[in-house]
């Protein structure tokens, strides 16, 4: 066990902070799967950070999605990291608390909110809850998700129309 469902989002914010007293006014900050994206890029525009397709199967089909944002944390938790297949099935890190296996319901979650310690805490609880819990429960905190379900379905939150692209082939 570890603090991994919300450290690396709470680091980045850390880290964000401080860069900011520095006075670095954009820029991107990464924490393995978590995301601060602050300020513009030097055009002008927003970032436009690329969500990871979980089952990649070439580098042509690497990114599932795009999304454009600034001043949001980006947090993404999946299947496809850190896991392994035994006789057909995945075994993955993200467990289910009412049964203690990998949860199955999801290949990945992403969520979009204003702090990083939020956003990777809530993308674990998404995942684990399953798709059609998973928008409820972002629906009522009012946060954005993109949700990859078991069979590969996208779904997301109405609040990402027109910062949210889907790449050909998804």
């Amino acid at each position: 066990m570890d603090l991994g469902g919300i450290a690396k989002g709470y680091a980045a914010d850390l880290a964000l902070a401080n860069l900011k007293r520095n006075g670095i006014s954009s820029g991107i900050v990464a924490a393995a799967g978590e995301i601060r994206a602050f300020g513009l890029k030097p055009d002008g525009q927003p970032w436009n950070i690329g969500i990871k397709n979980p089952r990649q199967k070439n580098e042509s089909d690497e990114i599932i999605a795009r999304i454009k944002v600034s001043n949001k944390a980006i947090s993404t938790s999946g299947d496809y990291e850190r896991y392994f297949i035994e006789e057909g099935k995945r075994y993955h890190h993200i467990l289910d608390p009412k049964t203690g296996y990998p949860a199955s319901q999801c290949r990945s979650v992403t969520v979009i909110n204003d702090k990083g310690i939020f956003a990777d805490g809530f993308s674990t609880a998404v995942f684990v809850s399953g798709p059609e819990k998973g928008m409820k429960l972002a629906s009522e905190a009012g946060v954005d998700a993109v949700i990859i379900d078991s069979s590969g379905v996208l779904r997301t939150t109405p609040g990402l129309r027109g910062i949210l692209k889907i790449e050909e082939g998804h």
